[in-house]
């Protein structure tokens, strides 16, 4: 199950957040070797993936990194360019392994108006 968690930051500001990816049941860490981390930064909790206000983010292109996978251990780099409206948003970090998708971790984004 993931974990549900409300998150702010500064508008037109690059943020930098770091996570843990743990299991809910036991409190252990997820181990990320292997896979491929995509954040999803919607408009709303109701809005698709491919919606033209979405912005992803991946460990592909380079904004996330996973510092400690065999402890769960990642950095999200926001760009100033995602973060340019303020107010409430919706956010969601998968781990992608072939053709599975887990979510990890997901909730309200409140960009603070600067």
């Amino acid at each position: 199950m993931p974990t549900r968690r409300a998150l702010t930051v500064s508008q037109r500001n690059d943020e930098t957040l770091n996570g843990t990816a743990t299991d809910n049941d036991t409190g252990l860490p997820h181990n990320l070797t292997g896979v491929t981390l995509e954040m999803v930064l919607k408009p709303s909790e109701a809005a698709e993936d491919d919606d033209p206000d979405a912005v992803t983010l991946s460990t592909g292109t380079g904004e996330i990194t996973i510092t400690s996978a065999a402890q769960g251990a990642y950095s999200v780099a926001i760009p100033d360019t995602a973060l340019t409206d303020a107010g409430n948003r919706w956010y969601r970090v998968d781990a992608v392994a072939g053709s599975s998708r887990k979510t990890i971790i997901y909730g309200p984004l409140k960009v603070r108006d600067l």
